[in-house]
């Protein structure tokens, strides 16, 4: 009964006039004495309880009759009233409520191997502009399905998997834009549109689970997700391509910066090409057009860059060289939110 009592109290109801109605509920009909009787609760505080209940619907009280009679009202009707209640309170905080994001990280320990799958297709399924993922090769059968769905609808999606280099390109077939493989066993990091990150032992999520090891779950950090990252292009500096996919048609227009970067790669081998750059506020332009000039990069092979996180546009804005970088950009002269690359 106590849980019982525990809830009815959670709809308002006190300890003293849960236990009551629960009396009165058993019997069906009960009179103020046996009520009294049954919860120890004085005579006199019977009838004030009985009042009460009467008023929200759990029972009627029939004074007509000597003595006076407590009816229970059938529970299907009592729990319609409360949700009627309910139902109207919403409604009230609903035309009150805000909606905003949260502006401080969430974080969160995971322990076990089906949540943090769980987590990491949530992750996928949410993106907007890039998810870079780094698995040993067997997971990436279990996310196949959410990275796939994420590049048919326009993220950038990059891979590097541990293990062999024949069993990675399978893995990776239709699943990234870009793909790598390195040999040795490999940590787990995940990075999505540089606001959340996961990492764990690579135990959690494909052989032995052992004990001791888990994951984090990063979201609103891009101080974290931006160190995940840096930490990612460290990795994949030292793997081998192994699968390459086809760039968006021209013109690509508003592409995530590193999505950009990799279209005008991909296009730039046979091609002029001109690039919009679309850049973060608080610089001393709003949108660089110019010709494409020189890319510096590590995503795809050639790698052309001077060290491996660095990811450049270099144009030519106004007779001078001008180098654009994505967000966060700290050696690059301007950093762009956007690209639309395009045929010159």
């Amino acid at each position: 009964m106590g849980s019982t009592v525990d809830t009815l109290a959670q709809f308002g109801l006190s300890e003293t006039e849960a236990a009551a109605y629960l009396a009165v509920l058993e019997r069906g009909t009960a009179t103020v004495a046996a009520v009294s009787d049954e919860t120890d609760i004085s005579t006199g505080y019977v009838y004030d309880i009985a009042e009460n209940l009467a008023d929200r619907g759990l029972v009627v009280v029939d004074d007509h009759h000597t003595p006076t009679q407590i009816r229970a009202v059938d529970p299907e009707s009592a729990v319609e009233s409360m949700t009627a209640v309910l139902t109207d309170l919403e409604a009230d905080l609903s035309e009150r409520y805000t909606e905003t994001e949260p502006d401080y990280p969430a974080v969160e320990v995971v322990r076990s191997r089906q949540t943090l799958y769980d987590r990491l297709e949530h992750l996928v399924e949410t993106a907007d502009d890039e998810v870079f993922v780094m698995v040993p090769t067997p997971v990436a059968a279990r996310v196949a399905e959410a990275l796939t769905d994420a590049r048919d609808r326009g993220v950038f999606v990059a891979l590097l998997l541990g293990g062999d280099d024949g069993e990675a390109a399978r893995a990776a077939d239709g699943a990234a834009h870009v793909a790598r493989s390195w040999d040795p066993p490999v940590e787990s990091l995940v990075m999505v549109d540089n606001e959340a990150a996961v990492t764990s032992d690579s135990s959690l999520l494909h052989g032995e689970h052992r004990e001791g090891h888990y994951g984090l779950v990063l979201e609103q950090s891009p101080k974290v997700a931006g160190a995940v990252a840096s930490q990612w292009f460290n990795f994949w500096a030292a793997a081998d391509e192994v699968a390459t996919g086809e760039p968006p048609a021209l013109p690509a227009e508003e592409l995530p910066f590193r999505f950009g970067l990799f279209t005008a790669v991909e296009h730039g081998a046979d091609r002029d090409l001109q690039v919009t750059a679309d850049l973060f506020p608080g610089q001393d332009r709003e949108r660089i057009t110019a010709p494409l000039v020189e890319v510096k990069q590590g995503l795809v092979e050639p790698v052309t860059y001077d060290f491996p996180v660095q990811n450049t546009l270099v144009v030519e804005a106004d007779g001078e060289r001008v180098t654009v970088g994505g967000p966060g950009a700290f050696v690059e002269d301007y950093s762009a939110r956007s690209l639309t690359i395009s045929e010159r």
